[in-house]
C-alpha cells in the first residue's frame, strides 16, 4: 500500500473536506485521526483487516494476529470510534469485552482519552460528551459508581458504548429500543484460562450462551479477535462453527525464502536480526505460538495436528481383533481423573500392522464396581475378540486380579517412564500412519494429545499410549491362532 507524504498529511489536518471524505472508510480514519497508533508504516495485510473490519454486512468475523500486528488498535479502538462518530445510527450500541475488568477499563478509557482530548476529532466532530448514566446495572458487582460510569456511557449523538468483561451479563441489555449493534471481543481468553477443559467449557457456554445472543439478531455485528491459545479454546471452537468468517495473520507467509523475505510487516521488522530478536525475546515456544499462530504447550508439541491420520471406515474383517488400552481412576470425586479405555481395531492388510481407534471412547468417573462392569460391557459390545492393556500400579493391581478373575484377556502395563516419554514412543506410530482416527467422535481423546502437557486431564490420552505399546510390546505382528 503506498504510504501517504508529509505534504499529504498535513493536507489531511488543513482540508475538513478531505478529512470528511478519508473517514469514509476506516482505513482513511485511522490515517487522519489516529495516526499517533500506527508510527511505522503499514504492514502489507492492513487493507485487508480494515476492509474486513469496516464491512457492515460480515456480521461474524473472527481475527487471528500476531503479537504486535495493531488488530486490537484496529478494532478495539479505531473501528468503535469509526462506528460511533461516522455511524451512529447503524451502531447506537456498542459493546467492548475483554479477559478482566482490569483490562475492559483500560479499553474503555483509551476510546475516552481519543473522544476527549484527539484535537481532529473534537475540530471535527464536536464535544461528543460521556452523560452520567443512573440505569441499573445488568448484573450485581463490586463495582463503585465511579467505575460503573467510567465503562458505560452514553456520547451526545446518543450511541451507548459498554465495556465488559468475561463471564458478565451481556443478554438482554439493551439502550433504549436498541440491542447490541457492534460487539467487539478483544482477547477474552489467555493462556492460564485455557489450561483447563472447564474453563474453556465456561467460556464456550458464556459467549455462545450470553454475547451472540444478546446481538441485533438482523444487523448486529460480532467481532472477535486474539490468537491461537489451544486447539479447543474458543477461538477455535467458533472456528469450527462456520458461522465466521476466519483471518489470519501471521508475523511469516508460508512459501520458500528467508524469513525476511517471507515477512508481513517489514517496516516494523526490517531486518533477520529484528525477527531473531523477537524470537530470542519470546523463546521458541513462544515466538511459535504468538508470532507464527501455532497452538504450543509450554512443553512442546509432541503430536502435531499435521501427524493425525483419519479414516472414513475401518475394515470389517473377520480376521481382526480388538485392542484396548485402560487408565483406570477409581473415583468419583468431580477433580479426580477419569477412567478412559480407548478401543483400537487391529488388523494387517498385506502384513502391516494398522489400528483403527474407535469413536466414543469410555471415558467417565467411576467407583470400582462401576468400572469392571463398564469393561464388561466394552468386551461384548463386539464379536471381535478383545485384549486388554492395563496400567498396573498401586490399587490397579486389584482391578486387573478382578479382570482376570472374570477370564478378561488382560496384559499388566509395568510403566518405566514418565507419560512424555511414553507418548513420544507411541506418537512414532499415529506420525507412520499406523494408528488412524474417526473424523468425529474422539475430538477430546484428540485434544488431549494436542495439548499434552497443557491438558489438565489425560486420561485418555494415557490409556491410547498403552494400547499402543501394549502391541508394540507384542511385536507389532500379526497374531496367529495355533489349533491343539
Amino acid at each position: 500500500m503506498p504510504q501517504l507524504t508529509y505534504q499529504q498529511i498535513e493536507r489531511l489536518v488543513d482540508d475538513p473536506e478531505i478529512r470528511k471524505a478519508a473517514a469514509k472508510t476506516l482505513k482513511g480514519f485511522c490515517l487522519t485521526y489516529l495516526p499517533h497508533h500506527f508510527p511505522a508504516d503499514l504492514s502489507e495485510f492492513f487493507d485487508e483487516m480494515a476492509g474486513a473490519l469496516q464491512d457492515h454486512d460480515q456480521h461474524r468475523l473472527e481475527i487471528i494476529g500476531f503479537r504486535g500486528c495493531a488488530k486490537s488498535t484496529m478494532a478495539s479502538l479505531a473501528l468503535v470510534l469509526w462506528a460511533a462518530l461516522e455511524h451512529p445510527d447503524k451502531y447506537p450500541f456498542i459493546i467492548m469485552l475483554a479477559d478482566t475488568r482490569g483490562q475492559a477499563s483500560i479499553n474503555a478509557a483509551s476510546v475516552q482519552h481519543e473522544l476527549r482530548n484527539n484535537e481532529l476529532i473534537l475540530r471535527d466532530y464536536g464535544h461528543l460528551k460521556y452523560r452520567r448514566i443512573d440505569d441499573p446495572r445488568p448484573e450485581p458487582t463490586l463495582e463503585s459508581d465511579e467505575d460503573w460510569q467510567a465503562m458505560n456511557a452514553v456520547l451526545d449523538n446518543g450511541v451507548r458504548i459498554l465495556s465488559r468483561s468475561r463471564g458478565q451479563k451481556v443478554r438482554g441489555v439493551k439502550h433504549r429500543q436498541h440491542r447490541p449493534s457492534l460487539i467487539v471481543a478483544d482477547d477474552v481468553e489467555d493462556l492460564d484460562w485455557v489450561r483447563t477443559q472447564e474453563n474453556r467449557d465456561k467460556s464456550d457456554r458464556w459467549f455462545r450462551g450470553n454475547v451472540l445472543p444478546s446481538v441485533d439478531e438482523q444487523t448486529g455485528r460480532v467481532v472477535l479477535i486474539g490468537n491461537w491459545l489451544h486447539t479447543d479454546g474458543l477461538m477455535a471452537r467458533l472456528k469450527n462453527t462456520g458461522i465466521f468468517k476466519v483471518l489470519e495473520f501471521s508475523l511469516l507467509r508460508e512459501g520458500d525464502g528467508t524469513e525476511i523475505e517471507r515477512c508481513t510487516w517489514k517496516a516494523k521488522y526490517p531486518t533477520q536480526e529484528a525477527i531473531d530478536r523477537k524470537r530470542d525475546e519470546l523463546g521458541d515456544i513462544g515466538f511459535r505460538r504468538e508470532m507464527l499462530l501455532q497452538v504450543v504447550p509450554e512443553e512442546g508439541q509432541d503430536v502435531l495436528p499435521e501427524d493425525i491420520t483419519y479414516y472414513d471406515d475401518p475394515p470389517f474383517d473377520d480376521g481382526n481383533y480388538l485392542a484396548h488400552g485402560v487408565d483406570l481412576a477409581i473415583s468419583t470425586k468431580e477433580s479426580a481423573d477419569c477412567t478412559a479405555c480407548v478401543t483400537g481395531e487391529v488388523t494387517w492388510p498385506a502384513g502391516k500392522l494398522e489400528i483403527y481407534i474407535q469413536p466414543h471412547p469410555l471415558n467417565r468417573r467411576m467407583a470400582f464396581h462401576d468400572t469392571m462392569n463398564a469393561l464388561d460391557d466394552v468386551r461384548h459390545s463386539s464379536t471381535m475378540s478383545s485384549e486388554f492393556f492395563v496400567e498396573a500400579v498401586a490399587y490397579q493391581q486389584a482391578a486387573i486380579d478382578e479382570l482376570e478373575r472374570r477370564a478378561f484377556a488382560v496384559t499388566p502395563m509395568h510403566p518405566i517412564k514418565d507419560k512424555r516419554a511414553r507418548l513420544r514412543v507411541a506418537a512414532r506410530y499415529m506420525k507412520n500412519g499406523t494408528v488412524k482416527f474417526p473424523r468425529k467422535g474422539c475430538e477430546q481423546l484428540i485434544t488431549q494429545l494436542l495439548g499434552f502437557g497443557a491438558e489438565k486431564h489425560d486420561d485418555l490420552c494415557d490409556a491410547l499410549v498403552y494400547l499402543i505399546l501394549g502391541l508394540a510390546r507384542d511385536g507389532i505382528e500379526e497374531q496367529k491362532v495355533h489349533y491343539v
